[in-house]
């Protein structure tokens, strides 16, 4: 459309403002800076007045923030600032023209705050926002605030500062869920907001219910209420709630059931990034190499400035025995998102991989540090310390995970999985194991550990039983591996070829499998009766291992296993 602008009236300022409407932010660059240097070097011309020099800073300090230039944009707003207090206090009568109004100073302080952020000032940003008086907070800046007191620990004032958001924005979800992670309980986030809220909010208070249990890790209920919601049809197919149900049934355990969800999420939005991380966790511990490959794509396809394609990427290489490659991709993601806790457990894992336990063990900490609600936290930690022969701190921290996260299936798990590479006190496994398999007769890895404590015993009747039993409701390579090399030490030959094969069928790459196939095959043809010796070795390697051979870091993708 042809507009009635007549350029030849226009001065020099409203040719700025016409650029910067424009959004022609490269353009804008030069002819503000030019119109500043007009404005210095000749104080006594009426190039502009001081209202207009104060908004043409603005405007060129918004050229540059667009153009990526945090730095020098930065500067600038800090110019416009010292321009706004020469306006206030001399009480310039000298009106803009009606054609525009000045930015007010708050935004100007909100977009140093920006500017800071991009450039990883975080403290220095927190200041800034600080300085403007709670009266003059907007939510935006409440909201920002919040989240850097909670960086700080001021957890406190975040609050304060989620509430005020909430005051102003009734339904703004973030500042809810920022709320609950706080500790504040459901019922009274709810008393906050649900005065304001639309008559048409009958989903609202399920889903603060479920966000609230999220918080506090009652995982099971916070499924529970979750559900509820996407199969009432309240919100079905909601990404946002799905990726809150994946990381709820993510954080119990239930791995299988949330990459079920978050392959659900990828198909209902491919564009999602929230929690991609996590989804290339599990593609990589089950070995979905292609899948991975695929997905690490289209998110780098989406953008390269969040830490999640690259950590996707950094999995990918993980998987496929490029852990250097690995590091750099998790390095970056660490840049673009210091707080990624993905980051830190993933570039831990790569130098555990090269053997630089050293190394691994800070960022295995600094990832429980900022979320110590995490399990794959703690069995990274753990790793770090049997492999540098440190039980009795693997010990404390294994103890400290069944404190920390409840006493589960998982926890009493690795708490046995250590006791059990301790060569004094192997016994004292058996009854956490018994406890964890009690509590969930499903969990394979308490079955694993049980049965290679048998195996060290000699009591293969038993061991023998155990397994008969899981593969009545599970079939996996280890599993039929294991039966097959226990009845190989009781002289049931033919079955345990025939375990061998099965197991053989469901990992044809397996080459432990293979050698012990081909060695009760020779056994047979020389009619010998006697038994091999079944290492300790042979019955720890399983499916999850193979693709990994020679890998020293079996706890990322086995549970419980620390060499």
């Amino acid at each position: 459309a042809v507009n009635n602008i007549n350029y030849t009236k226009m001065n020099l300022f409203e040719h700025v403002k016409h650029l910067h409407d424009c959004e022609l932010y490269n353009d804008l660059k030069h002819l503000a800076s030019i119109a500043m240097s007009l404005c210095d070097n000749n104080p006594d011309s009426e190039v502009m007045n001081l209202s207009q020099k104060y908004q043409c800073t603005v405007f060129y300090g918004n050229a540059l923030f667009h153009l990526q230039e945090y730095h020098k944009a930065e500067d600038i707003y800090k110019k416009a600032l010292h321009l706004r207090k020469a306006i206030n206090k001399e009480k310039v009568k000298d009106k803009p023209s009606s054609s525009f109004e000045l930015t007010d100073e708050v935004e100007v302080k909100y977009k140093i705050y920006e500017c800071l952020m991009a450039t990883k000032q975080c403290r220095e940003a927190m200041v800034m926002l600080q300085g403007i008086s709670s009266k003059q907070r907007t939510p935006k800046i409440n909201l920002a605030l919040a989240k850097l007191y909670i960086r700080v620990g001021m957890d406190r004032s975040a609050i304060t500062s989620y509430k005020e958001v909430l005051r102003e924005c009734p339904l703004a979800l973030e500042a809810m869920t920022g709320l609950m992670s706080l500790g504040v309980k459901g019922p009274d986030v709810a008393a906050l907001v649900m005065n304001g809220a639309p008559n048409t909010s009958d989903w609202l208070s399920l889903w603060i219910k479920g966000q609230a249990q999220l918080s506090q890790r009652d995982y099971m209920s916070s499924i529970a209420t979750l559900s509820s919601l996407d199969n009432q049809s309240y919100l079905h197919d909601n990404t946002q709630l799905l990726n809150s149900l994946a990381e709820a049934k993510f954080c119990d355990g239930q791995y299988t059931q949330a990459l079920a969800l978050f392959q659900r999420i990828h198909a209902l939005d491919p564009m999602q990034m929230t929690n991609m991380d996590l989804y290339s966790y599990l593609l990589a511990k089950d070995r979905k190499v292609k899948d991975l490959l695929k997905l690490s794509q289209q998110l780098l396809k989406i953008t390269e400035q969040s830490a999640e394609p690259w950590i996707s990427l950094g999995y990918y290489c993980l998987a496929t025995r490029k852990v250097s490659k690995t590091i750099y991709f998790a390095q970056k993601a660490n840049t673009l998102d210091p707080y990624n806790i993905e980051a830190f457990l993933l570039k831990g894992t790569a130098l555990l991989e090269l053997k630089k336990v050293d190394d691994a063990t800070p960022h295995m900490k600094e990832a429980l540090r900022l979320a110590p609600h995490r399990y794959e936290a703690y069995t990274g930690l753990i790793q770090c310390y049997m492999a540098l022969y440190r039980h009795r701190e693997a010990l404390t921290w294994a103890g400290k995970a069944i404190k920390t996260l409840g006493t589960t299936a998982r926890t009493l798990t690795l708490y046995a999985s250590v006791l059990a590479k301790t060569p004094t006190v192997i016994a004292k496994a058996k009854p956490y194991l018994e406890k964890a398999m009690k509590l969930d007769p499903s969990f394979l890895e308490a079955v694993y550990i049980m049965v290679e404590i048998l195996g060290q015993e000699q009591q293969y009747d038993k061991g023998i039983e155990i397994l008969r039993k899981q593969l009545e409701t599970h079939s996996t390579c280890r599993l039929h591996q294991m039966l097959a090399e226990f009845l190989t030490q009781t002289h049931e030959h033919q079955e345990a070829l025939d375990q061998f094969s099965i197991a053989l069928s469901l990992d044809p790459s397996n080459v432990r499998v293979r050698e012990g196939m081909e060695r009760v095959e020779k056994q047979n043809d020389m009619g010998l009766e006697s038994a091999y010796d079944v290492g300790v070795e042979d019955m720890e390697n399983s499916e999850e291992e193979e693709e990994f051979e020679g890998s020293d870091v079996e706890s990322a993708w086995s549970d419980t296993e620390f060499s």
